[in-house]
């Protein structure tokens, strides 16, 4: 800003001119601004926005009567002059491809970044003077003389960058006129018409050195784009209509689609609804309720979903046929409000799909059904498995998985583990006596006594006969002592039912710790052993431990 810091200003023609074409463009953008189903609407603003900026930058270079200050404006001009090309591109191919996602904002920042970086280079072209040459200067010694250009490799690199996209506005316009049909391929050549103008200019300032008022024409001829557009919008209402609606969404269309006016007569319908109706003529503001073959079954659907526009199963009455639905409602926003003009219909022919899925809902009802059996049976073989069948405690085989599981808990938060190896004294001399019936009771009460007196996290397995092993995690040794010596007297204090009555019952148990007296399980097993052995030996219904 320096640069302009001694320089007059003067308000010419050119410049009110070129404030009547920003004062145009931002009436338009806030015209389509409120349009609610305009493709492209967020990117139009954007791309509006950037001109504006570009013809701020070219009214003040031209009210500027310093060169320098002149010169200033004209790099400040360059994100606008970049960006035009490149979100106008952006906007024909969204408006042509009916996309109304604005872009992300990760992709407009990625439009953006060529722009910023070329405006860069611009405003430090004094430094590197690869922009501007040195032949840079006014045309005449006349204050506020307009500046002949001496464009250098920067300004060309930013040239066909600008022109890259200009190219594929034209493509994206062109495609889409001849693809498209009668008024549609009017309006897409107006588009083409109103794409170019602006780039001829630019051109012919470029390549030919040809301006207007000493200065790029380029800014002006977007008085010549704002009339176009404004003659396009108030006067043939293209952006009210949906380009190649006709071609594209009807008549190319395998599926029916049926357009219905808010009185619910069909004005619309592709060949593939007369088709399905077997319609050929005079059909054209028939009830929708009358249609042939679907009209009672949509005016129903039409009725319990009237504003609905996900879509909906439709089962034919009159055939074995479903279609999926969609109902999108045809709106209009005025003055007063959003008016709806009617409803499109389209369906999709999903019979085949429809009994194929109840065919797949029925088989895998059956293979869930199967599944849970098969589960059922086998987790039950699973505790068959692992599990005792006459007491139902833990068996052997499950001994080695939980005891791993618990030493590498113990083992990470340096807890003890306590085990226990319980007998039963003189069960031979019971079985032998009163018979292996009461043994089995016996040996289930036995069980059922201890489980009661243990915790959630403790195990009891039966690994024998009368044998059970007892696993008491994160206790230690005097705990499991004092918790071993209360279940033995609590045993032998009350007799035990049997089928022949009732039985006194003892128990002898040996007390291993880890890691004090082993690492392994078969190490503490020893231990355990040893100590039951001496519980054994001096006279049973006790609890043993060797010392550490």
């Amino acid at each position: 800003m320096n640069a302009c810091g001694d320089s007059a200003w003067a308000l010419t023609a050119p410049v009110l001119l070129t404030i009547c074409v920003c004062c145009g463009v931002l009436l338009l953008a806030r015209w389509v601004k409120r349009q609610r189903y305009f493709p492209g609407r967020e990117t139009f603003i954007v791309l509006h926005l950037a001109s504006i900026w570009w013809m701020v930058a070219a009214g003040l270079e031209m009210a500027a009567q310093g060169p320098q200050c002149k010169v200033f404006w004209a790099s400040m001009a360059w994100p606008g002059i970049l960006a035009v090309p490149t979100f106008w591109a952006m906007f024909l191919w969204q408006y042509v491809n009916s996309v109304r996602q604005p872009l992300s904002l990760r992709t407009t920042l990625g439009l953006a970044v060529v722009p910023l970086l070329i405006w860069l280079m611009a405003l430090s072209n004094p430094w590197h003077g690869l922009f501007y040459g040195p032949g840079t200067a006014p045309l005449s010694d006349a204050p506020g003389a307009p500046i002949r250009y001496q464009h250098g490799p920067l300004f060309y690199a930013a040239a066909a960058y600008l022109y890259l996209f200009m190219a594929f506005s034209i493509g994206v316009v062109l495609r889409a006129a001849l693809v498209s049909y009668g008024v549609h391929r009017r309006h897409f050549m107006a588009f083409a018409v109103v794409t170019v103008f602006p780039w001829v200019a630019n051109i012919s300032y470029v390549v030919f050195g040809w301006m207007l008022f000493g200065f790029d024409p380029t800014p002006f001829s977007f008085a010549f784009t704002l009339l176009a557009f404004a003659w396009l919008i108030v006067g043939v209402r293209l952006f009210d209509l949906l380009p190649v609606a006709r071609h594209l969404l009807l008549d190319a269309l395998l599926d029916p689609v049926l357009v219905v006016d808010a009185q619910l007569r069909v004005i619309e319908a592709n060949p593939a609804a007369l088709k399905l109706s077997g319609l050929s003529g005079s059909w054209q503001g028939r009830p929708l309720a009358g249609w042939p073959v679907l009209g009672a079954d949509l005016q129903v659907l039409l009725a319990a979903q009237p504003k609905a526009e996900q879509e909906q199963l439709l089962a034919l009455a009159n055939s074995a046929r479903y279609f999926e639905v969609r109902i999108r409602a045809i709106e209009r926003t005025t003055h007063r409000g959003t008016l709806v003009l009617g409803q499109m219909l389209y369906l999709r022919d999903v019979t085949q799909r429809h009994l194929s899925e109840l065919k797949l809902a029925e088989a895998l009802a059956v293979s869930e059904e199967r599944l849970r059996i098969i589960s059922d049976l086998h987790e039950q073989l699973r505790e068959q498995a692992l599990c005792d069948p006459l007491t139902g405690l833990y068996n052997r085989r499950y001994l080695d998985e939980f005891f791993a599981r618990e030493l590498a808990l113990a083992q990470r938060e340096r807890t003890p583990i306590s085990l226990a190896l319980i007998d039963l004294d003189h069960f031979k001399r019971l079985n032998d006596e009163y018979g292996h019936l009461e043994g089995d009771d016996v040996l289930k009460g036995v069980a059922q006594h201890l489980l009661e007196n243990l915790r959630s996290s403790d195990a009891l397995f039966r690994i024998g006969g009368e044998e059970f092993l007892l696993i008491l995690p994160r206790a230690d040794g005097q705990e499991a002592r004092q918790r071993l010596d209360t279940i033995c007297r609590s045993l032998a204090a009350h007799p035990m039912p049997t089928r022949g009555g009732a039985r006194y019952v003892t128990l002898s148990a040996g007390l291993a710790l880890w890691p004090e007296q082993g690492l392994a399980l078969d190490e503490l097993l020893q231990v355990a052993d040893a100590a039951l052995y001496q519980a054994k030996h001096e006279g049973r219904n006790r609890v043993c431990a060797l010392p550490s």
